[in-house]
């Protein structure tokens, strides 16, 4: 008996000690979507600027890694994909009104078609986590890497009372940038293995495209000229975005 309550006994520490480890984890994967929100240049659409990017809210999607390495203190690293749209019609009216400054009858139109913005890639940095609540926390974190991104392919139409007069074919173009993310959120342990997170983030990056392609179609004269361009964007976006979490 003596032996039967000395191994039930030794037992129950060492199940003790198996929960109390688990529930001190010390990291975690999730994976989340949201959406993403251009602000300044990016999302600008003063057809006076020169820097405006015409973009529109679009999706965000993650897969984030955290691991601390003491209490309130972790590394982290995200696997980010994001795209915006381009806001063509009011970019259509802006050069309509351009072109058609001039011209009294107001018959200058403008056609676009657009592909879309992304920008995507792998940033890596620290995160804090401080307890707010049983089992909630405060997370907020800091990132830099690398993200490719894509200039949209633009082709833009120009009308003289209903007549054809040009049309410009920009072709798409992609390139690699630094980037970097500022946010912050919370984490819900709802149970010993699983999270659940609302993050708000700000992610940004400066790309640089260099010789574009763009071809240009004068449908009167008949002519076809070929030249290329230089881009510059200040991609910035405002994230919200939830998901899922394993703890390890």
């Amino acid at each position: 008996m003596k032996k039967v309550v000395l191994f039930l006994t030794f037992h129950l520490l060492l199940t003790s000690k198996g929960i109390s480890q688990d529930d001190d984890r010390k990291g975690f994967t999730s994976i989340n979507l949201g959406v993403s929100i251009p602000t300044g240049n990016y999302g600008s659409t003063d057809f006076n600027n020169s820097e405006a990017g015409y973009a529109t809210t679009g999706l965000v999607i993650d897969y984030t890694f955290g691991h601390k390495i003491s209490k309130n203190l972790g590394v982290s690293a995200i696997l980010r994909s994001q795209a915006n749209g381009v806001d063509v019609g009011v970019y259509a009216q802006g050069l309509a009104n351009y072109l058609g400054a001039s011209n009294p009858s107001e018959s200058t139109s403008v056609r676009v078609k657009s592909s879309v913005y992304s920008l995507g890639g792998l940033l890596a940095g620290i995160y804090g986590t401080f307890p707010i609540a049983n089992k909630l926390s405060f997370e907020p974190r800091a990132m830099v890497g690398f993200s490719a991104a894509t200039l949209p392919s633009m082709t833009t139409e120009a009308f003289e009372s209903g007549t054809k007069l040009t049309t410009f074919i920009q072709e798409q173009a992609s390139t690699v940038a630094f980037s970097y993310i500022i946010g912050t959120g919370v984490k819900l342990n709802v149970s010993k293995r699983i999270c659940v997170l609302l993050n708000l983030d700000f992610y940004a990056a400066k790309a640089k495209w260099e010789n574009v392609q763009v071809i240009g179609i004068g449908h009167i004269t008949g002519t076809t000229e070929i030249r290329y361009f230089d881009y510059n964007h200040n991609f910035g976006t405002v994230n919200i975005s939830t998901g899922l979490g394993f703890r390890f």
